[in-house]
């Protein structure tokens, strides 16, 4: 699995690099100057590791998990003008499946953003995330977790976009704190 994700990986970016050696850099005219702009829907594939860790006066426990399955589904805007700064925002639900259960996130974003040139882009912003189904998670706060991808503007209408994703939540009850993390890299096709 780590090699195919590492394949993957690369050949993205050796693809980015051919299409960045193809692109100009030059200013534009200003029609011409913008990446990508507008609504944009888009699915997501994450690579997760879960960390828990639950603690009371009584002492404290963690644990971790890669995460079976997950898969997305985002919607967002985006305005990248070409070597100016440039922002995107995104509303996603993630349907996370692990050991024959399954929960869903929603999580929303917002990035500021900076497009190299119409094909190349690099984005980072914050999240909130908070568990919306599942067994057992109605008492689990919203917390602020991370997020970093480069962009690849594939067409007018495509867009690919690797990153790495933090996202984190928490619960008081009961004299027990728990702070659940997912973290780790996810594709997405927009």
């Amino acid at each position: 699995m780590k090699t195919e994700i590492a394949s993957l990986l690369a050949t993205v970016f050796v693809a980015s690099i051919s299409f960045a050696q193809n692109t100009s850099t030059a200013k534009l005219s200003t029609e011409d100057n913008i990446s990508s702009k507008g609504f944009r829907v888009g699915i997501v594939k994450p690579i997760l590791k879960a960390d828990i860790e639950v603690s009371s006066s009584y002492g404290s426990a963690s644990g971790s998990s890669n995460l079976d399955e997950a898969l997305g589904l985002s919607l967002g805007y985006a305005s990248l003008p070409i070597q100016e700064l440039g922002w995107t925002t995104n509303i996603t639900y993630i349907d996370i499946a692990n050991a024959g259960s399954s929960v869903g996130i929603a999580r929303v974003d917002g990035n500021l953003a900076y497009a190299f040139t119409s094909v190349i882009n690099l984005k980072g912003g914050l999240n909130l995330s908070k568990f919306i189904s599942g067994d057992g998670h109605e008492n689990i706060d919203t917390g602020v977790g991370a997020q970093g991808s480069l962009g690849v503007q594939l067409t007018k209408n495509f867009g690919l976009d690797l990153g790495y994703t933090h996202m984190r939540q928490s619960s008081s009850t009961g004299g027990f704190e728990v702070e659940i993390t997912e973290a780790g890299f996810e594709i997405g096709l927009n």
